[in-house]
């Protein structure tokens, strides 16, 4: 329960960021419709831009978010004609949205820059998913003037994203999370041996997405984006056979229930109503500050935006939520398939390296925290950014262990690791304060004993090598 709480209170003011920006674009997007008559799909578009950068474009420093400024807009011209193609050309539609994502995954290979512009590919395309990017009405607007207005959306959103991540952090409302440690280009595979993580996801992206457009526009159409979205949704950020089981589980569970309840809430309101718009900005504020605990309350939360949004315009039957749960059930099933059988991921690996990163930076730590005191915050920010990496792949294993322990197993387990570490960020914190030489010294032992542990659990020796992984 304290663990509970202390997620909710630090999560509470990013939180408030996100409903901030959210609120901004929103506007922002009522604004252009005034001014242009665009049509209320690019408020939504605004909107949903926002909400995703707002997750994925955290603090990433001047050079990386003039990256997205050029690129964002690229990206949505190219959206708004796949969107004119689903209509006219399904199959064409379908194939290339299908290799953009792909793409986007298998371009993180490369590392730094190339990585980022990857994630930039997927989150326009992931917004054809939830409402179209707007093919604006009329004869008189020509299919470059859509284009110009979705670029023009676009960086709007990112504009206020922006911003708003700017003001809180120069005004310590928010504090600057942990980066992802810095990954470099992968190197040549030699022959004979595994391809990289990166192409195995980007394969496995590829398939399940093909797979979840047959089987959408064969049974489900037209309702078919839900066993898309699903599937990309369950593959996408894979680290491994057991994050994908986890990530199915919490969206069947989190998706059944924001479908069902806004399904049936979307139906009470009439399409076009402001009053669905104001409940989506409250659901996905809420969706934020809840996802630090539970996968499943953000996977509730976003299927909730997505029911209502189809409300909005005009698509709130009642009736369609037994499609919409099969779908994702389907989804999911076919993500979980995918990942599992074909080129997998062992999620022990993906575990070993992080931890392997957390140990070292630890050991660095240690030895600079009495002897060269003025190192020691760059360690401690090192152990930062591994740690918040090891959070990423922990749910599934500490999900993994108490079905364990319900069966009346024991014996050690990977996630005690996982806690071990977790306990070193509050005496690296002490070390960092330097209140006293006593308290640096017992923080140092503290650390010691659960490195100790880590060894003993996974296998490490105190060099942090792993003995397999």
């Amino acid at each position: 329960m304290a663990s509970i709480s202390f997620a909710l209170r630090s999560n509470l003011r990013p939180a408030v960021v996100q409903a901030a920006t959210l609120l901004l674009c929103f506007g922002s997007g009522l604004l252009l419709d005034s001014l242009q008559h665009l049509g209320p799909t690019i408020v939504v578009l605004t909107t949903v831009l926002g909400m995703t950068l707002g997750r994925t474009q955290r603090h990433r420093g001047l050079t990386n978010r003039l990256t997205a400024l050029g690129t964002l807009p690229l990206v949505s011209v190219a959206c708004t004609e796949v969107a004119r193609l689903f209509v006219q050309h399904p199959n064409v539609a379908d194939a290339l949205f299908t290799a953009a994502l792909g793409l986007s995954i298998w371009m993180r290979r490369f590392g730094g820059l190339t990585t980022r512009i990857g994630t930039l590919i997927a989150l326009p395309f992931l917004t054809l998913l939830i409402t179209p990017v707007p093919v604006l009405p009329g004869q008189s607007l020509s299919t470059w003037r859509s284009m110009m207005w979705s670029a023009i959306a676009a960086l709007v959103a990112y504009g206020w994203v922006w911003a708003a991540q700017a003001v809180a952090e120069r005004t310590g409302f928010v504090a600057r999370p942990p980066r992802a440690p810095q990954q470099s280009p992968a190197r040549p595979t030699p022959r004979g041996t595994r391809l990289p993580a990166s192409t195995r996801m980007a394969i496995q992206m590829t398939l399940s997405l093909a797979i979840a457009f047959v089987i959408g526009r064969t049974v489900f159409d037209p309702h078919w984006t839900w066993i898309v979205l699903t599937a990309f949704i369950v593959n996408s950020g894979n680290r491994g056979r057991g994050d994908v089981i986890h990530k199915c589980l919490m969206r069947i569970a989190g998706a059944g229930l924001g479908t069902i309840v806004a399904t049936l809430v979307s139906g009470l309101l009439p399409a076009h109503d402001d009053i669905a718009i104001a409940i989506i900005l409250v659901v996905v504020a809420v969706g934020s500050w809840l996802r630090t605990i539970n996968y499943a309350y953000w996977a509730a939360c976003v299927t909730s935006v997505l029911s209502l949004l189809q409300g909005y315009f005009g698509e709130s039957n009642p009736g369609l939520i037994g499609e919409r749960l099969l779908q994702i059930v389907i989804g999911g099933a076919l993500g979980v398939a995918v990942a599992w059988f074909v080129l997998p991921i062992k999620s022990t690996h993906v575990l070993g390296r992080r931890i392997k990163g957390c140990m070292g930076a630890l050991r660095d730590a240690r030895r600079t925290a009495l002897d060269a005191p003025d190192e020691f915050p760059v360690h401690h920010q090192r152990f930062a950014e591994h740690l918040a990496q090891l959070e990423l792949v922990a749910p599934s294993f500490v999900l993994h262990r108490r079905l364990h322990r319900l069966r009346g197993r024991e014996e050690m387990h990977p996630a005690d690791a996982i806690d071990a570490l977790r306990a070193c960020a509050e005496p690296m914190a002490v070390i960092a304060a330097r209140e006293s030489a006593e308290a640096v010294t017992a923080a140092v032992r503290r650390i010691g004993l659960s490195m100790r542990v880590v060894g003993e659990v996974y296998g490490m020796n105190s060099s942090a090598q792993p003995q397999k992984a």
